[in-house]
């Protein structure tokens, strides 16, 4: 007669060290979300904006302040006026590009760079 000693699943080590990823890719998750939730924040605000009726026809200084009222109300917070451009190339062109530095373990930090260019209708 036979005995099967072959072991089925994971030793104690083997779920430690599995567990250990997980969790370290969740902590990654959870300082990186609220992050990319803020830029598609932005890129929504920079829709609204120009898609409204003559856009292309305003100011940059007018757009720039619309730009900011609805990153208020969508609570954007690490995008500044200085970030904000209007170009003038192939008609005009609303562009947002910031950066973002997010401390993650100790000395570590992550940073993020953003650049969004859309067309004013």
């Amino acid at each position: 007669m036979k005995l099967k000693t072959k072991q089925k699943g994971l030793s104690l080590i083997g779920l430690l060290i599995v567990m250990s990823f997980i969790g370290f890719f969740a902590y990654a998750g959870i300082r990186l979300g609220p992050i990319y939730n803020e830029y598609y924040s932005v890129v929504k605000a920079m829709e609204l904006v120009a898609n409204k009726p003559g856009a292309a026809n305003k100011s940059p200084s007018v757009i720039k302040t619309e730009m900011l009222k609805s990153f208020y109300t969508s609570y954007v917070e690490r995008v500044k006026k200085k970030d904000i451009k209007i170009l003038r190339s192939r008609g005009k062109q609303l562009q947002v590009k910031y950066e973002v530095r997010e401390p993650f373990i100790g000395n570590l930090d992550f940073l993020i760079h953003f650049e969004k260019t859309i067309p004013l209708k």
